[in-house]
């Protein structure tokens, strides 16, 4: 016959039983959550880095620096122009003459362009753009017209809204940069009007 404890001794068993049971989910909920928090970790730290700063391709990052970079660019261009031309001049046939027109493009001389500036493709169109856009606005309004025949009051027009054109050009740029492309302005914008006008006769419609 089996023989069971007395009620008070078995009311206790059973609460040590219950307790430990507790313990037992309270360590593998512990473990569980460890583990989780591992995995986490791995995770994040498996992660692959972020990606340079958008800010690094924005008119605010470029220096004075960068104008030796677009001058170096625009003589690689312009050789890359010239190449063009010669081979428009020696074309055989309708294949060769669309070649060597697409080739004159600035999308075309880009690569050249970036190569000598040292810097990728990206920021080199960046440097390019903003800076030519500068300089347009900076450089004399002689460099690019005659103006002498027109009337004082037409001219003082035109040269109040190069000023406002500059100022919005140059809003986002340091004043560093702006400062050191001053003196330079002239020289980089009839490099850069030659460069163009290269492009145009190395496509056959400039003279």
């Amino acid at each position: 016959m089996i023989q069971f404890p007395p009620a008070r001794t078995f009311v206790r068993l059973v609460a040590a039983a219950s307790v430990l049971a507790g313990c037992g989910r309270s360590e593998q909920a512990d473990t569980t959550d460890s583990t989780a928090a591992a995995d986490t970790a791995a995770s994040t730290s498996a992660a692959p880095a972020p990606s340079p700063s958008a800010a690094n391709n924005t008119a605010a990052s470029l220096s004075a620096d960068d104008i030796d970079r677009w001058q170096k660019g625009m003589d690689a261009e312009l050789e890359a122009v010239k190449k063009a031309g010669a081979d428009l001049k020696a074309a055989k046939t309708n294949n060769d003459t669309l070649s060597a027109m697409m080739a004159a493009n600035d999308m075309s001389t880009r690569a050249a362009g970036a190569k000598a500036a040292g810097v990728d493709e990206e920021r080199y169109q960046l440097i390019r753009t903003t800076l030519s856009s500068v300089v347009g606005q900076m450089a004399p309004i002689e460099l690019q017209m005659d103006v002498s025949k027109m009337p004082a009051a037409a001219v003082a027009e035109l040269k109040k809204s190069r000023e406002a054109g500059l100022a919005q050009a140059t809003a986002e740029l340091s004043p560093a940069l702006v400062e050191a492309l001053k003196p330079r302005a002239a020289t980089l914008r009839k490099q850069d009007l030659t460069l163009t006008a290269e492009r145009l006769k190395a496509a056959g419609m400039g003279k």
